[in-house]
């Protein structure tokens, strides 16, 4: 039988404590019964909670408004990005980030180092996350994306790339750190992020396509993080978009199929094949530029096998964006308009194709927000 959640009076706290801040930080400055107008809530009850904002540092007062009813004119709030801060992180099989912010996601500090395997990239970790702590007081939590499949409630990682498998992530940071500490694909937080300050912020129903050396994705349905069983949902690297896909099997420390079509490293091995002093994406984006008829052919290839991904995606999932992501777009070639025109003519459905905004920090700050979002600190 489910297990229900129980409506507790410290649940129901925290709900209106977040409704509150939230009304406060989209309408600033507004007054307590403004605030109260807006939720439907009792003057009381709204004060209360905006007086626990203001002893908390999220929430000042701005003096006297223009205008009021009758007597007094109201007190203006407004909220302060700057009471409390943020650790997010950001690891992949090849480097890590490690950002703190304040409560918008401004970066204060930014740090990246080479992730290693094993210990090593735990070390990393914990190495990253004293530095940013060093830098900022009153930080609320921490949060790590990670290149693999991350059971989000045990904090449990498996990571080929890192060499981890059921890696005790938070259990051990635990042992280190006493703060909220929250895990997650970095895709996934990739995702997120670009949820909230990125170019998805009005889109309820996307897909980010996380293109590097391997290939990733995160979903977002009807303004929901779609996780699947097993926290697997969205590993579209295991995609199957020709017969050829038999002559091989497939296990999570390998590439899938579609990876091995799509991914930058595929890429450069298929451009190798003829070409053996072209060792890397940078080589083949140099040709490509140049006209090398294999790297002309090897990309307006590389284009087709995304286009077929990108159109079952589309056929299932009816998303308004495919967002593209990831080292790709660390080159100057812009496929966004092939893309769109190749998968028009397999599927009919109306859609876009938009590149991310925030770049190789959209994990780090995904990871940012799961924090907020779960110490009720931020509404989306």
């Amino acid at each position: 039988m489910k297990d229900y959640t129980k409506g507790t009076s410290g649940l129901i706290k925290n709900i209106n404590k977040a409704n509150v801040l939230d009304v406060i930080k989209k309408m600033q400055p507004i007054s307590r019964i403004e605030v109260s107008k807006v939720l439907k809530m009792s003057k009381s009850t709204i004060s209360a909670i905006v007086d626990e904002l203001i002893e908390e540092g999220l929430v000042v007062e701005n003096g006297y408004g223009e205008k009021g009813t009758v007597g007094r004119k109201p007190i203006q709030l407004s909220f302060n990005p700057n009471a409390k801060f943020v650790v997010g992180m950001s690891v992949e099989s090849s480097n890590t980030i490690g950002i703190l912010t304040n409560m918008e996601g401004k970066i204060l500090k930014k740090i990246k180092w080479q992730t290693g395997i094993k210990e090593q990239a735990f070390n990393g970790i914990v190495n990253g996350i004293k530095e940013l702590i060093e830098r900022g007081k009153n930080v609320i939590g921490i949060g790590v994306g990670l290149p693999g499949i991350t059971n989000i409630q045990t904090g449990v990682v498996d990571a080929p790339g890192l060499k981890w498998n059921n890696f005790e992530l938070k259990k051990r940071l635990r042992e280190i750190f006493n703060y909220n500490i929250y895990v997650d694909n970095s895709v996934n937080y990739a995702a997120l992020g670009e949820r909230w300050i990125g170019c998805c912020r009005d889109i309820e129903n996307f897909v980010l396509i996380n293109i590097g050396n391997g290939v990733g994705s995160g979903i977002y349905v009807n303004g929901k993080l779609l996780r699947g069983n097993a926290y697997t949902a969205g590993e579209v690297g295991y995609m199957a978009t020709g017969d050829d896909v038999f002559e091989n099997t497939y296990s999570y420390e390998d590439y899938g199929y579609f990876e091995r079509k799509t991914s930058l490293s595929a890429l450069v091995k298929s451009v190798s094949r003829s070409l053996p002093y072209i060792d890397t994406i940078e080589d083949v984006v140099k040709g490509y530029k140049e006209q090398n008829p294999i790297c002309v052919q090897a990309v307006s290839q590389f284009i087709k096998n995304l286009s077929m991904g990108i159109a079952n995606i589309v056929s299932i999932l009816n998303p308004e964006a495919i967002i593209i992501g990831g080292d790709i777009l660390n080159y100057e070639i812009d496929i966004r308009q092939e893309l769109k025109e190749k998968v028009k003519r397999i599927v009919p459905f109306d859609f876009d194709i938009k590149v991310a905004q925030l770049g190789e920090d959209a994990s780090a700050i995904g990871a940012v927000a799961d924090v907020l979002l779960k110490t009720n600190n931020l509404l989306l």
